[in-house]
């Protein structure tokens, strides 16, 4: 029988330890292959969900001229189809030139042309003044529908005889006070010779033929061409409403419109496909929009030469934003799957290290028939491949099933180093002589023992140390990489802290031994001496247990960190218990909501308009001013997360240095406190002095240059009325009524946020759950890895065991107290490491929370604070504890039953 045939003999006769090896190697290698590929997923998914919820405006790739369109463009009706034309050709000639993926993520371009300002005239009552915009666009009748009247049609033969056809949203005609049918004037500016030196002014009647509404108010058409939608109207309470409404003509009739308006701007876009985008492209995705963008571009006009544009757009920052929450949770899960990964190989070092013994007879026969050290070590290799390769391809199999992700051949790699793991262990792990106690090793193997511990140790202080001081460098990594100091330098601790154990717990153990030496019964003194000489499988299950609890406490900080910084940034970014914006809102409306049942305190912040400034002489920026009662925005804030602070609102209230008004003002003016400005408000010049700088970012404004003033202080200056715009709410606990309420009290549309919802949005996102998702995929397989590991341990120890309790049973001890010898021989090894991987788990976050960059899943703009939540701490520890506990239990009763004849024979079963 040759050597192989011999080995393949033996794998027959010990199937489950090879099962068992295989399993690991399947299961690691399912994990490893989904763990990219997961996140791939949901970097597809968040790169989705970020570029969708831009709004069209915000998302489009888009570009503006003033330039007016070629005339041949306009040459078709409503009625007539639509042959494109050459601002068509060039907008797809531009598209079809760019590389892909990004000519895949562009739709087609579009173009729509407005010619702005034509004052209408006779003026409705209550309206001022009446400006009318004119859009064409064939396109548009896509998204719209009409709900009264008729399309425009073309333009008359000449100028006022007949009357133009416009169509208006219904909400514009009703801004408008415009009836359908209805004829206005329009006043026209004509050349009146060749020589373009005479005008003549004529009157053009306009008339309306219809309204619209949209079909899809959601379209991001309508978010791109929001005028065509609503008029926008600045509403004085003494003259009137000034409304200025955006009508759709037919294209026929743009260029006849043309004298009648001031200029002409024409916007092209290019819709984004967010379907087309995907992790494995977004990066030259992003980095090939980034150069359009930054390229002029070339488009038709008129009058040759055509004019450059350069596009612009917002998907790339969100592109970004995407792409950093997906490298932080590949950095975080690389820097969890660092502990689980040293327990995969500890695990799978101990089921070799069974199979071994297994095989023990079987290579000691080989040998003795001639085969060498190389040969036995070959074919051990021979044998890990074939145990290793069929699984680890079963287990990458079963990874493309689950997460169904385009392929990248970087998802093999972990797969491919599964496979050949039980060979490599195989072939390492066997020794040809006979193994002794290990407390009687030679003094050299000693040498070099404490000489890798020492390493070891040094190393972690080392990568502590530099990690420490380094601080978050999470910005610098792309997509796929991993920084290999922040994801080694846990385990490297957790290696640190298992020698220490190994190192440390034997010395109780020793003084134990020593009291009951000359005490009466003998499982103490042998359980004790047994687990100082040979402790368990050594530095293995120590590892498992300190490295598994400490990063199922590691995850369960990280979650609770993640969520409080979910909570604090979404109170940050409302402001209050709930938010309301809108139009301005009168007195008896703000004083309705602050009636409603369930609201405490209302504070309302009025846009008082942007205002010139200037200081020490020297003409500054423009500045947003903004109103409030410092004393209501301190009850509506309380100790909200981001509140504006305290201080800065009592300033607010107290007076200026002479007759100054008092005033909070943004960083971005770099106005020290103390310095005066003069304010243009309202046609006078009103002197302020800075009593503070605010955040950056405030809840009442959008702009980066703001100040703040106390309502009654700038109500001293000029008696007028305030209408807020932004209220925030300070609400009971139980006022879940309040947001319908406001609805119907505002009469209109309004924006209403809560920090719940916000939170609840953010938790529910694509980078949300994938980050929760992986921490508590991470929990559960520390627990059964751990679990794995204890009762593996009881089972490689088992020959030993029974040779000893062989030796005992001649000497007369019971069978019953077997488990209590088997409970010393588990029991030391497993409190110390559980104890010093609780400590372990608490002290990891305060070194590596420092370098994760949390603040992109939460939407803050600061760092999330640590926190420690102590039911989910102390319940992850207590469900961690209960399954050691359980599998110690489980090992240990396992253990009890066997056969006397085999246990008296010392014999392996």
């Amino acid at each position: 029988m040759t050597l192989y045939r011999l080995l393949h003999r033996q794998f027959r006769h010990s199937r489950w330890p090879s099962v068992l090896l295989a399993s690991i190697v399947l299961v690691v290698s399912a994990l490893l292959c989904a763990w990219p590929r997961a996140v791939d997923a949901m970097y597809t998914a968040d790169l989705r969900e970020s570029v969708a919820e831009l709004a069209g405006s915000q998302q489009a790739v888009r570009a503006f001229s003033s330039a007016f369109p070629p005339t041949e463009d306009f040459s078709h009706t409503f009625t007539e189809p639509d042959d494109g034309g050459r601002t068509a050709d060039a907008l797809t000639d531009i598209r079809e030139g760019l590389a892909q993926p990004l000519a895949s993520v562009l739709g087609e371009g579009r173009w729509l042309a407005t010619g702005v300002g034509s004052r209408v005239t006779p003026l409705p009552e209550g309206i001022r003044e009446l400006i009318l915009n004119y859009a064409a666009d064939m396109q548009a009748l896509d998204y719209l529908e009409l709900t009264e009247g008729e399309l425009p049609g073309p333009p008359p033969a000449e100028y006022g005889g007949e009357p133009v056809e416009i169509l208006l949203s219904q909400a514009s005609a009703e801004s408008a006070r415009w009836q359908v049918g209805e004829e206005r004037n329009i006043t026209v500016l004509l050349r009146g010779s060749a020589d373009g030196d005479s005008r003549e002014v004529r009157e053009q009647p306009v008339v309306l033929s219809g309204t619209y509404a949209a079909k899809d108010p959601g379209s991001p058409y309508w978010s791109l061409n929001n005028s065509l939608l609503t008029a926008a109207e600045d509403f004085n309470p003494d003259t009137g409403t000034a409304v200025n409404a955006t009508a759709l003509v037919s294209p026929a009739a743009f260029p006849f419109l043309a004298p009648a308006v001031d200029h002409v701007q024409t916007s092209y876009w290019y819709p984004v496909s967010t379907d087309t985008l995907s992790a494995g492209t977004a990066g030259q995705t992003a980095a090939q929009l980034r150069e359009f963008l930054g390229t002029p571009q070339n488009v038709p006009s008129a009058v040759s030469p055509g004019p450059t544009v350069v596009f612009g757009s917002e998907t790339p920052a969100a592109m970004a934003d995407a792409t950093q929450r997906a490298a932080s949770t590949h950095q975080i899960l690389a820097l969890l799957a660092s502990g689980p990964l040293g327990v995969c190989l500890a695990t799978a070092a101990l089921a070799v290290r069974l199979l071994l013994e297994r095989r023990r007879d079987a290579l000691a026969l080989a040998s003795a028939r001639g085969a060498g050290d190389l040969q036995l070590r070959g074919a051990l290799a021979l044998d890990g491949l074939l145990i290793g390769v069929p699984a680890a391809v079963l287990g990458a199999l079963a990874a493309f099933l689950l997460v169904p992700v385009p392929f990248s051949p970087a998802h093999l790699l972990w797969p491919v180093l599964a496979a050949f793991l039980p060979a490599v262990l195989m072939a390492v792990q066997h020794r040809p002589e006979v193994q002794t106690r290990q407390d009687l090793t030679s003094s050299a193997r000693n040498r070099w023992r404490v000489s890798a511990e020492a390493a070891v140790v040094v190393l972690a202080v080392i990568a502590t140390i530099l990690l420490s001081g380094r601080g978050l460098a999470q910005g610098s990594l792309e997509y796929g990489e991993v920084d290999p100091l922040l994801s080694a330098t846990p385990l490297l601790i957790a290696l640190a802290v298992g020698v220490l154990v190994l190192r440390l717990y034997p010395l109780p153990l020793q003084e134990f031994a020593r009291l009951r030496r000359r005490s009466p019964g003998l499982v103490g003194f042998l359980g004790a001496s047994r687990a100082v000489r040979a402790p368990g499988a050594g530095l293995v299950p120590v590892l498992a247990l300190v490295v598994g609890l400490a990063v199922v406490l590691l995850s369960g900080v990280l979650l609770s960190t993640f969520r409080e910084g979910v909570t604090a940034a979404a109170e940050a970014r409302v402001g209050a218990d709930l938010r309301i914006q809108g139009p301005p809102f009168a007195d008896a409306q703000v004083e309705e909501i602050r009636s409603l049942d369930g609201v405490m305190s209302v504070a309302a912040v009025t846009d008082l308009g942007r205002l010139r400034t200037e200081t020490g002489g020297r003409q500054t920026k423009d500045v947003d001013l903004h109103a409030v009662s410092p004393d209501a925005l301190l009850g509506v804030q309380g100790d909200l997360s981001g509140a504006f602070p305290a201080d800065l609102l009592n300033a607010l209230s107290e007076r200026a240095s002479g007759d100054a008004l008092p005033v909070v003002v943004s960083p971005a003016l770099a106005l020290e406190e103390g310095a005066t400005l003069e304010l243009r408000y309202r046609g006078m010049s009103v002197e302020a002095e800075v009593v503070g700088t605010g955040p950056a970012e405030v809840v009442f404004s959008s702009s980066t240059a703001w100040a703040l003033v106390d309502e009654a202080a700038i109500g001293a200056v000029e008696e007028r009325t305030f209408q807020p715009s932004v209220l925030l709410v300070d609400l009971h606990d139980d006022a879940g009524s309040v947001t319908d309420t406001v609805a119907a009290i505002a009469g209109g549309p309004v924006l209403q946020q809560t920090p719940g919802e916000q939170v609840e949005r953010v938790l529910a996102s694509a980078s949300g759950r994938g980050l929760q998702l992986g921490l508590w995929v991470v929990i559960g397989a520390m627990a059964v890895l751990c679990s794995l590991t204890v009762v593996m341990t009881a089972v490689a120890n088992a020959p030993a065991r029974k040779r000893l309790i062989a030796l005992l049973r001649t000497l007369g001890f019971p069978q019953r107290r077997d488990g209590a010898l088997m409970l010393w021989e588990l029991g030391p090894m497993t409190g110390a490491a559980m104890l010093a991987g609780t400590a372990l788990g608490l002290l990891l976050p305060l070194v590596i929370l420092g370098a994760l960059n949390l603040s992109a899943f939460t939407g803050g703009s600061v760092e999330p604070a640590l926190a420690l939540h102590p039911g989910l701490l102390l319940g992850l520890m207590a469900g961690f504890l209960l399954v050691v506990a359980a599998s110690v239990v489980g090992a240990v009763a396992a253990g009890r039953r066997q056969r006397l004849a085999a246990v008296l024979g010392g014999t392996d079963i």
